[in-house]
């Protein structure tokens, strides 16, 4: 069965973004974390036990330079470690150096270097696909290249990060995500993440073929307000009910 997860929005009290997931049905949270660490609006207070002390299930999300990602291997196990994690989401980017013909090598690089690290403590690792606005880890061949070395690696697709459906279907081709990030984008914005149904993308279409019988699990990244989150989620259950046989 699909679980349906949502954005721990760090702008706001994370004691409200828990009480916002209960109360609308979502099965976990994604946290934020950056090169200044994981991202919490209490920031006068000790993260690990505000987010323990709620005891809803949540997800790390990394956005990473790809020439820092070693660095901050140490840091994130010991934050896995405390909150009890055995998943982790990695975000590679690169935005302090120009991309190269090496770049994909140096991501290769850290990758073996993360994945030597987590799989010794039973922490799977999973890597996002970047859209054109970041054009490294972006092409259903980079993802082949990637993955084809490291069989324990999990790819979470962010379907809005797919230039159009052709580029969508390569990237599953390449690698079936068992984890998906969902958001909403119009086809003449390179890198944009709306609330489901404010953009341009045939949610049904892709549900009815390339992510046909998709049962893992799947994030809303929408920041907005309430309202559109919860009627992303609800667009996203009848789709996803739809294609099961299951009318919403």
């Amino acid at each position: 069965m699909v679980e349906i997860g949502c954005l721990a929005r760090y702008f706001n009290l994370y004691s409200d973004e828990v009480q916002f997931a209960r109360e609308n049905g979502f099965d976990f949270m994604q946290l934020w974390y950056d090169d200044g660490g994981l991202r919490l609006h209490e920031l006068d207070q000790n993260p690990i036990e505000i987010i323990n002390r709620h005891g809803f299930p949540t997800i790390i999300h990394a956005v990473l330079d790809i020439h820092e990602i070693d660095a901050h291997i140490p840091k994130l196990l010991a934050l896995m470690n405390d909150l009890q994690h055995r998943e982790l989401i990695l975000h590679p980017v690169s935005e302090k150096r120009e991309i190269s013909a090496k770049t994909l090598d140096m991501l290769d690089a850290q990758i073996s270097a993360a994945l030597d690290v987590f799989s010794s403590q039973g922490i799977t690792l999973f890597v996002e696909n970047n859209s054109r606005r970041d054009p490294i880890f972006n092409t259903s061949d980079e993802i082949d290249s990637i993955f084809s070395g490291h069989k324990e690696l999990e790819l979470v697709l962010d379907v809005a990060h797919a230039s159009d459906f052709s580029h969508l279907k390569a990237l599953v081709a390449a690698n079936m995500p068992k984890m998906l990030h969902v958001s909403d984008r119009r086809k003449s914005v390179v890198h944009e993440h709306l609330p489901l149904g404010n953009g341009d993308i045939d949610f049904e279409l892709i549900f009815d073929t390339v992510l046909s019988g998709f049962g893992g699990r799947m994030i809303l990244e929408v920041v907005e307000e309430d309202a559109d989150i919860v009627r992303s989620k609800r667009i996203m259950e009848r789709i996803i009910g739809k294609t099961a046989g299951v009318y919403c």
